[in-house]
């Protein structure tokens, strides 16, 4: 069960990519992102070495006890008649155990599937990396937005404090007024300037996840895609084959295999011997059998038996509680992804229009005299919000969207991903 977190938001190219083409810069995509990940990422390094020492104590499980050969030499070196090797009897037998209880068969299947926890370990590994990965990615990304939106901020400030000063020459503006408008430019320059600090924060963090520098100064994608969702019973069937449950199902096999191989060792076993047996002093020869097993008076294996018991019992509450567990989340999950969809559909449809009309007319007024200044800051201020709350709502959209793909182990790609459309919020 092969399965990569591919959000495809993120893989169409960015809105403001004539920006970074412009300035000639590196870009990184996810795959890109990804790819680097599964190749050098030190946790995912180890898992083949554990797979191979699994294989090995498959074929350790596997081999049956060898034959053995016994030799044994009676009454020679002694006095008398038994002088020297006269009276010598020798014997010559070839031993071998037989296993009962089919213990190899029980061997080989709690390797086997101790080797199926490994791949099972691999597989949540991987998707952790993955996983984290992405949502490093899709910080990097939103950070990037917001600088878009910081800049275009400042383009609107910038304006507006050309056309200030050009009214405080003709005596309609205070002094103050310019100051109020400087200080807010510079506020939002310094804003600015934090959130490229802090996007290139985030490159470094995402490169840690292949262990090298930033060798890209921006990533593509484009937050206001969202990609559909399928139906809740839809997830929840998908989550029956996640990693996850999986690896709990594994976990209770192997309690299973190793209750049943106690059981098979409470069996004894049987060693059947033949050989050749020469008696010097009489000069004869002739074949000798033997058969032995233990006594069981007592299970040696009684207390490891209850013990295996109780642990299968253990695994197999622990996988129920895991179903109801991850069942829960990934219902939270897609409720709160219903909840963002309509959020992000009811600023873009509806918040953010007003605010850009309230801008514009609240710009037309003041043009014309008929508005003083602090309305028109709070109209710009409503504005500045409403595209910041898009741009957050949009990546809480993203990011709860990774965490249920964290949560099945597949990527949630339903059939096709478009901006919302205004019919998909309530608040209408």
């Amino acid at each position: 069960m092969r399965m990569t977190f591919l959000l495809p938001v993120l893989l169409a190219a960015a809105s403001y990519s004539a920006v970074l083409r412009a300035e000639q810069r590196q870009t990184l995509t996810l795959p890109q992102a990804l790819q680097r990940t599964l190749q050098h990422d030190s946790t995912l390094q180890g898992f083949p070495y554990h797979l191979r020492m699994a294989e090995a104590q498959q074929l350790q499980a596997a081999i049956s006890p060898n034959p053995e050969l016994d030799v044994s030499l009676e009454n020679v070196l002694g006095t008398g008649e038994q002088r020297g090797v006269s009276a010598a009897e020798l014997t010559l037998s070839l031993s071998q155990q037989i296993e009962l209880g089919q213990k190899r068969e029980h061997r080989v299947e709690l390797a086997q599937r101790q080797s199926q926890l490994q791949r099972d370990n691999y597989e949540l590994a991987r998707l952790d990396a993955l996983a984290e990965t992405t949502l490093h990615y899709v910080e990097s990304l939103t950070w990037q937005q917001l600088q878009q939106w910081a800049s275009a901020k400042i383009s609107r400030q910038q304006a507006l404090l050309a056309m200030a000063e050009q009214r405080s020459k003709a005596g309609n503006l205070l002094d103050a007024d310019i100051s109020r408008i400087k200080l807010r430019l510079i506020r939002s320059q310094l804003e600015l300037a934090d959130i490229r600090q802090a996007a290139a924060n985030s490159h470094y963090r995402l490169a840690a996840r292949w262990h090298a520098a930033p060798d890209f100064a921006a990533v593509t994608g484009d937050l206001s895609l969202l990609p559909q969702i399928p139906a809740l019973p839809a997830l929840q069937q998908q989550l029956q084959q996640s990693a996850a449950l999986q690896r709990h199902l594994s976990l209770q096999r192997i309690a299973e295999s190793k209750l049943r191989l106690t059981r098979a060792n409470s069996q004894s076993n049987v060693r059947l011997s033949a050989g050749i047996k020469r008696n010097q002093a009489n000069n004869d020869t002739g074949l000798v059998f033997g058969l032995s097993m233990p006594l069981m008076l007592t299970d040696p294996y009684n207390g490891e038996r209850q013990a295996q018991a109780a642990d299968l019992a253990l695994q197999t509450r622990q996988q129920e509680l895991a179903v109801s567990e991850l069942s829960l989340l990934v219902q939270q999950q897609w409720q709160a992804l219903q909840h963002l969809r309509a959020e992000v559909a009811a600023i873009d449809t509806l918040l953010l229009p007003e605010a850009r009309k309230l801008q514009q007319t609240s710009l037309n007024s003041y043009q014309q005299g008929q508005l003083d200044l602090l309305s028109l800051l709070s109209a710009e201020d409503e504005l500045a919000q409403a595209e910041y709350d898009l741009i957050q709502s949009q990546s809480r959209f993203h990011l709860t969207l990774l965490e249920l793909e964290r949560l099945t182990g597949q990527p949630i790609i339903l059939t096709t991903t478009a901006p919302v459309a205004a019919s998909e919020h309530p608040y209408e």
